[in-house]
């Protein structure tokens, strides 16, 4: 049977507004938002309403309370992003390495564990993505379909770990990842991902999980220059 759909709560509404101001920007890290009593007025609600959204996004660490002083916007590092009820924020700037650091580590390991238990059909599925990718790659370089291609074959990866956490953590953290390999498709010219995923692939092929776990880690070494500024390199 299909139940009947609840309508939303007024805190709820309250929660998602204000989630809204802060992840659009519109209140920025460190600002200083309205009293209860204020955001009460300005949305035509309860205090009792504004005041249990307001606890629930200081737990989601959106906001935080300061002795004496008010409640704050909390800086968006990427940790909210963590958790699936906050809406996946725009990293930018110092955020895009600690993304950086956080896939080196994890894709680096995940890779070597496809390495050991990948099947032949693994294998296969891993080429034919690759296959496309290189294909949308000769079309145009630094299109959106190859930028998409690019993500759907670190999250092949992480499922192909037959670990579920790997791939929950995929699920979950997909739009971040997308916008990390935007942001360092951005510092480049010339995207070497191609040749990057074949000798990914082709260690994972060899099952020599120490070769595959390098590879992925030199091609997230090749990531972590572009978010950092250095010079221009192909991914």
């Amino acid at each position: 049977m299909v139940n009947k759909v609840e309508r939303k709560s007024v805190s709820d509404a309250v929660q998602d507004e204000v989630k809204r101001l802060i992840t659009s920007g519109e209140w920025k890290a460190g600002t200083k938002i309205p009293s209860e009593n204020e955001l009460a007025s300005m949305m035509g609600v309860s205090r009792v309403s504004v005041r249990s959204a307001l606890q629930r996004l200081s737990s989601l660490g959106l906001i935080e309370s300061r002795q004496g002083g008010g409640t704050f916007v909390c800086e968006l590092d990427g940790s909210q992003n963590l958790n699936t009820l906050v809406p996946f924020a725009m990293l930018s700037g110092e955020n895009q390495k600690y993304m950086v650091e956080f896939r080196r580590i994890i894709e680096s390991e995940a890779t070597y564990l496809v390495a050991v238990r990948s099947t032949e059909e693994d294998v296969g599925r891993l080429w034919e993505q690759w296959e496309r990718y290189r294909q949308s790659e000769q079309k145009n370089s630094m299109s959106e379909e190859s930028m998409e291609l690019d993500l759907e074959f670190h999250l092949t990866l992480l499922q192909s770990t037959r670990n579920p956490m790997f791939t929950q953590m995929g699920n979950i953290l997909k739009d971040t990842i997308m916008e990390n390999i935007r942001y360092a498709w951005g510092q480049t010219e010339h995207n070497k991902g191609v040749d990057s995923h074949k000798q990914i692939i082709s260690a994972i092929e060899k099952h020599d999980p120490a070769a595959a776990r390098s590879a992925m880690w030199d091609h997230m070494d090749i990531v972590w220059d572009l978010v950092n500024g250095e010079e221009k390199k192909g991914r």
